[in-house]
């Protein structure tokens, strides 16, 4: 009898307003991000809620927490193995810079896609370096994306305690 990994989890916070979309990429196709140039879609998500929401406060803009519209958490399987992990270390000068993002990051990353052939890069996250949770993109035009399955989508309260700048 052969063994199959498990599908390896993934976590994701944005809007319920988009749910249908959540593993293409548009908002980092028409925005750009830390990883891809505008244009590129790409699937930005995290090992754990926790980094997910840090990282999703830190784009807010000065937006207070309260005036948010209802978030949703994702919790996405990917296949085990299709991850390639790096370190900060591999990583360009400046790529944890938080207000300016290195000009060739993101063909950094894309030159990393197509080296490792893998579907998902997994990276130490600028607002929490030190933290071992990661942040890991994912290629939604990677041929392992049909692959990939949202299992469970729950609302994601804010607790009212938190800071809202």
């Amino acid at each position: 009898m052969a063994v199959t990994e498990e599908p390896i989890l993934l976590y994701r916070i944005q809007t319920d307003a988009h749910r249908e979309t959540i593993l293409d990429g548009i908002g980092a196709r028409l925005r750009g991000g830390r990883w891809n140039v505008k244009g590129r879609p790409m699937v930005y998500t995290a090992t754990t809620p926790e980094l997910c929401f840090l990282e999703y406060m830190v784009h807010l803009n000065g937006t207070p927490l309260a005036e948010l519209p209802p978030l949703i958490l994702c919790e996405i399987a990917i296949p085990a193995g299709s991850i390639t992990y790096l370190e900060a270390h591999q990583l360009p000068n400046g790529w944890d810079d938080p207000y300016v993002t290195p000009e060739g990051l993101p063909q950094f990353a894309e030159d990393q896609f197509s080296q490792h052939n893998t579907l998902a890069l997994a990276v130490p996250s600028a607002v929490v370096p030190l933290s071992p949770s990661r942040n890991v993109i994912i290629d939604p035009l990677h041929p392992l994306r049909a692959a990939c399955h949202v299992i469970r989508i729950v609302p994601y309260p804010v607790d009212p305690r938190l800071p809202t700048a």
